[in-house]
């Protein structure tokens, strides 16, 4: 490694592999540790029913930074794809075109809430947050009618808890309009056509993973999937640290005997609290406490296989209500354009948010396939009637920011700054809601902080971190 040892980044999602492709491309000697037998985390494509699917609906923006963009522009070549984005939300019983648009706002918006819009956004000046709550602020923001029309149920949908329980930095990180202002432009670049498109590899989004290993490993990474780091001694200033792993898919599996891996930097982009659980010596009472009070939302992903070339002609359907169970229903064939695609069937994935053990969560699949089937036939949707159904469970998809998160992340962030060897970043690592493209920000910032002796620039990438907390999601 450039004039230092060895450098160890656990997790094989995209910020991870960008930042093991970065370093190694400057010469360090980089190993990547990776739980699961592929490379992707929750960015990962499977294949249901011979065609290839995401883990829910991802997709790239065109507002990624140019630097994200033209590295994977270089490496996937003609396979990204600029697609036209053709979503729409149900709102009262309406569907509004997504991104939303000047022209059918005005057609289809429900009257009483378009009338209470209105009003809100000329009163908006009188409006100011009684507390840093996510109700408060959006209420401030953007108004009553549109904070309890539609991200009081959106709320308690995807993240199981109230939002007047909820940080205000939840929205200042979640919700991309602030004002009615704010909203007012989004809805005029979404009316125009280069603000309805989307970019998107043509064998799913799992490709940017994919091509971002065969990048790495060309580098000189070793990629070692199905190994899991049992435990982790973070070292000091003088010592190296140390992480035991276990090779899950050795012929003795779960109990293959760890093997050491000595490293002068750890990457982690896995689960903070989980970075800090699994070291030793064992962190602080308080900072386990606070580990146990971070919590995340997770998605049942249910794939409908359904005997038609296509269910409809837009990509994501948008549920924001209460009354149907999955929060986003998408049709991956129409994220693309792709000759492997098989013909005479399309799969349909349904978004379910659920917490694990919850009753959404251990339901059988024929249960979830039954009552999504009632769902979409309730909302004018054609009629699904699954030859199969797969479904994949997600643990850790939404951090849930309840009001006082932030005490219980200054902790686990306290813990992680007394180890100078650990660095943490990207969606899981960070304990943030952001977009793939962020995570790839963080990990080419981490990448560029690593010195060419193989020493880290702290400074700088605490400078880095401060510009991580502008990050807004792009629905």
């Amino acid at each position: 490694m450039g004039g230092g040892g060895r450098l160890v980044v656990v997790g094989a999602g995209p910020a991870g592999l960008w930042a093991a492709w970065r370093a190694a491309m400057a010469g360090h000697q980089v190993t990547v540790v990776e739980r699961a037998p592929q490379v992707g985390g929750m960015a990962a494509s499977i294949e249901v029913a011979g065609m290839r699917v995401d883990l829910g609906s991802h997709r790239l923006h065109p507002s990624s930074p140019p630097a994200v963009l033209a590295g994977l522009g270089a490496l996937l070549g003609p396979e990204l794809q600029t697609r036209p984005r053709n979503g729409r939300i149900d709102l009262d019983g309406r569907w509004l075109a997504f991104p939303l648009r000047t022209g059918d706002l005005l057609r289809n918006t429900p009257p009483r809430f378009a009338a209470g819009a209105a009003v809100d956004a000329l009163t908006g000046s009188f409006r100011h947050a009684r507390a840093d709550t996510f109700a408060e602020v959006v209420r401030a923001g953007l108004g009553p009618t549109v904070a309890h029309g539609f991200y009081d149920p959106y709320i308690r949908k995807i993240w199981g808890v109230a939002p007047e329980d909820l940080s205000g930095e939840l929205a200042r990180r979640r919700v991309s309009a602030s004002s009615p202002g704010t909203l007012l432009r989004r809805v005029i670049r979404g009316s125009r056509p280069e603000g309805r498109v989307f970019l998107y590899p043509r064998r799913g989004f799992g490709a940017i993973s994919e091509v971002l290993a065969d990048a790495a490993v060309a580098a000189g990474v070793e990629l070692r999937l199905g190994t899991e780091v049992v435990s982790l001694d973070p070292g000091d200033r003088a010592t190296p640290a140390t992480l035991d792993v276990v090779d899950r898919q050795a012929a003795d599996g779960p109990g293959a005997a760890p093997t050491t891996i000595t490293a002068e930097l750890v990457w982690s982009t896995g689960p903070i609290g989980e970075l800090a659980v699994r070291s030793r010596p064992e962190p602080g009472p308080d900072v386990l406490a606070a580990v146990g009070r971070l919590e995340h939302r997770g998605l049942v992903l249910a794939y409908l296989v359904l005997p038609r070339h296509q269910w409809t002609p837009f990509d994501a359907h948008y549920l924001p209500g209460a009354g149907q169970l999955a929060a986003r229903i998408s049709e991956p064939r129409n994220y693309r354009e792709s000759a492997e695609d098989p013909q005479g069937v399309t799969v349909v994935c349904a978004e379910i948010p659920a917490t694990v053990g919850d009753a959404v969560w251990t339901a059988s699949d024929a249960d979830l396939a039954a009552r999504l089937a009632d769902d979409l036939a309730r909302l004018g949707l054609p009629a699904v009637d699954p030859v199969s159904v797969t479904t994949v469970r997600l643990p850790r998809v939404y951090p849930v920011y309840r009001s006082g998160f932030e005490w219980d992340l200054v902790a686990l962030e306290w813990w992680l700054a007394q180890h100078p060897r650990l660095v943490s970043f990207g969606r899981q690592g960070l304990f943030v809601p952001d977009n793939t493209h962020h995570a790839l920000v963080m990990a080419d910032a981490a990448a560029g902080a690593l010195r060419a002796d193989g020493t880290f620039d702290h400074e700088g990438w605490a400078r880095a971190r401060a510009g991580f907390q502008l990050h807004v999601v792009e629905d």
